[in-house]
């Protein structure tokens, strides 16, 4: 009994200082609160884009052949009309030479067709007269008529045969012309895609030559806005964009465009939006990556508050497992309710709130039991600290925690 007695008094001495020493402690909650307040909200849509001029044209070869000379190369200033390339020209000027012999030609059967049907024309008249005084028979007279009508028919033949040759003739002139390979607009080379010596093939397709760009000065932002905020993005709306080249400068424009057929990327679907800006500066450069941010909803001196109040959840209400959403559903319905913790008297509110426009720092209050000045729960730390008092243990000695 006495061996029973020496072990069961320490371990029921230790656990009476636990339970002491656990008892004395509690939590003590310190709450981060931030003033609701008036200022400027803006709501902005952010996408990538890339920059490219208003107007750029490809320039082609309508006919194939070896390019024998260029006029213009990369970053060339143009005008509307100036020669920038050379195809070799001699075989088709050998071309029009043949085409021009084929039209004398035709021209010279045409000339014997015409004698020969004249001829045919005589030797019938002199044929229907000869059979009114009964010289001929009729078989030889429906000989003559049947030569007479097959000369009329050369001759149209022959005709044909000169409009097809003129025809071919003006072929050859305008692939000659098209030799010669000039700018339609007034621009700057962006690209050269050829070298003196390189033939090219227009069977198919036309070959690109040149890719120019009307002007630099007025560009144009191409930005795929997500589908989920295309539907708040409108025309005339203003946005700003940063480059990599530039990250301190910060440059505007304008939507001028948005493009209804989609461009489906991943199963992730995007609309082309186009943005002018205007680059009298010269530093934005054709294929640049533009980070967009386009202002589509702007309010002045309304009630806000910080976004972290929103996402704030009391400690207790996490443990308890309170539906915080109760007390939105009996005021509001809608989906832009929700609700925040007020901290009056040093103890906790919720309030139910409707929503309007926000940024990344603030949101717009549109309704609500909450004024300007008051303060909001962001959020709380919890400290577990122990009681300080001096305790007394039963067996009579005294010990600070």
């Amino acid at each position: 009994m006495k061996k029973y007695l020496t072990i069961g008094i320490p371990c029921l001495i230790a656990i009476i200082v636990a339970s002491i020493f656990f008892l004395g402690s509690k939590e003590n909650i310190q709450y981060k609160t931030a003033n609701i307040d008036r200022g400027f909200i803006s709501k902005n849509v952010t996408a990538t884009g890339i920059i490219n001029p208003v107007r750029t044209v490809l320039i082609g070869s309508q006919v194939s052949g070896l390019i024998s000379k260029l006029y213009a190369d990369f970053n060339s200033v143009v005008k509307k009309g100036q020669v920038v390339a050379q195809i070799d020209p001699v075989p088709f000027e050998h071309q029009v030479k043949k085409a021009e012999a084929t039209l004398a030609t035709a021209a010279a059967s045409l000339e014997k067709a015409n004698v020969t049907s004249k001829n045919n024309k005589r030797n019938y008249y002199r044929s229907r007269k000869l059979f009114s005084k009964r010289v001929i028979s009729i078989n030889d007279l429906d000989a003559m008529r049947t030569t007479y009508e097959i000369g009329i028919a050369e001759e149209k033949l022959a005709e044909a045969q000169v409009q097809q040759a003129k025809a071919a003739l003006e072929i050859a002139k305008t692939d000659l012309e098209h030799t010669v390979i000039v700018s339609p607009l007034d621009g700057i080379v962006i690209s050269r895609n050829v070298d003196v010596g390189q033939t090219v093939v227009a069977s198919f397709q036309t070959p690109t030559l040149f890719n120019i760009a009307e002007d630099l000065v007025h560009m144009q932002v191409n930005t795929n806005v997500d589908e989920a905020d295309i539907g708040i993005v409108k025309v005339g709306q203003e946005a700003k964009f940063t480059v990599d080249a530039f990250p301190d400068d910060v440059f505007e424009g304008k939507v001028v465009e948005i493009r209804m057929s989609p461009i489906i990327f991943q199963n992730v679907v995007t609309y082309d939006t186009i943005i002018n800006v205007d680059n009298s500066s010269l530093k934005l450069k054709p294929g640049m990556t533009a980070n967009t941010s386009i202002l589509v909803a702007k309010v002045e001196h309304v009630l806000r508050v910080p976004n972290a109040a929103l996402r704030y959840t009391p400690s207790e209400v996490l443990k308890n497992g309170t539906d915080k959403k109760t007390a939105i559903e009996k005021k509001f319905t809608k989906k832009s309710s929700s609700s925040i913790w007020m901290l009056e008297h040093g103890k906790l509110k919720q309030v139910a709130v409707k929503l309007g426009i926000g940024d990344d720092n603030f949101i717009e209050i549109i309704e609500g039991d909450v004024k300007e000045g008051q303060e909001v729960v962001i959020s709380e730390t919890v400290l577990k600290s122990a009681k300080k008092d001096t305790q007394k243990v039963p067996w009579g000695r005294s010990t600070r925690y």
